[in-house]
């Protein structure tokens, strides 16, 4: 990607950020009006559209076409979904496939802007305090709780933080202790191509194609705490593969 983006790109990147700003509080009532009228049955099918809206708008104004591989059946029942985190346009991406029935665990920072709060409340998204582990804990207690009887499916980056360099960073052990906590499968998601086309933290994001990889359902129902970190590391592995890494 080149350091200095030509007007078009620029002139790409207003167009998207003039399009959320609208579509942000568009989504929020169409949210809210269909909570109050389904008495909150229609909450998934809210933010299904909501996420579509704000992912597939961004990815299109972009110029980036999102592909869909499928590398064995997906499960029926909730899951741990994984995807590597090297891009900006991985929140896109990610909420352009309108998964169903999936929730987020995200920092409580991103609450301060009064949208992703709305949102967040409207969807029943999981918002953690990491400032205060102690705290933190016991909200991701609690969400564990929650996610499992609603039968909610939910997606985490491993790595826990945004790569800038593309390469596949360590894994935490967080998302390996929700599965095994709700007992759920972890299904793996590698995003191919969104670091080239906008790396680490950029917000400047050239056309091209990204491809969303989804690989075969991991079974944990045989693991146990002990063994997470074993499992971790034999995950994180097979993502240095598919990103054409050797083990550091």
């Amino acid at each position: 990607m080149s350091k200095k983006p030509g007007f078009f790109i620029i002139l790409r990147m207003i167009l998207i950020l003039i399009a959320e700003i609208i579509l942000l509080p568009v989504t929020i009532v169409i949210m809210a009006v269909g909570n109050l009228v389904s008495l909150g049955r229609w909450q998934d099918g809210t933010f299904r559209i909501a996420s579509f809206l704000f992912g597939r708008t961004a990815l299109l104004l972009a110029g980036i076409r999102c592909k869909v591989r499928y590398h064995g059946e997906m499960p029926q029942q909730p899951v741990v979904y994984l995807f590597n985190h090297c891009s900006t346009l991985d929140i896109f991406v990610t909420t352009s496939l309108a998964l169903p029935r999936v929730r987020y665990i995200a920092k409580r920072e991103l609450g301060y802007n009064p949208f992703f709060w709305a949102i967040a409340k409207l969807s029943g998204q999981i918002m953690i305090d990491r400032k205060d582990p102690r705290e933190a804990i016991k909200q991701i207690n609690r969400a564990y709780k929650y996610l499992k009887k609603k039968r909610f499916s939910l997606m985490l980056a491993p790595e826990g933080t945004r790569s800038r360099t593309g390469k596949i960073l360590p894994f935490k052990s967080g998302a390996f202790h929700a599965a095994v906590e709700m007992g759920y499968p972890i299904v793996p998601m590698y995003i191919e191509g969104a670091y080239e086309l906008c790396p680490g933290k950029s917000l400047i994001a050239c056309p091209g194609t990204v491809t969303v990889h989804f690989h075969k359902p991991l079974d944990t129902s045989g693991w146990d705490r002990k063994s997470i970190r074993k499992h971790a590391e034999a995950m994180r592995e097979r993502y240095l593969e598919w990103n054409g890494e050797t083990r550091d």
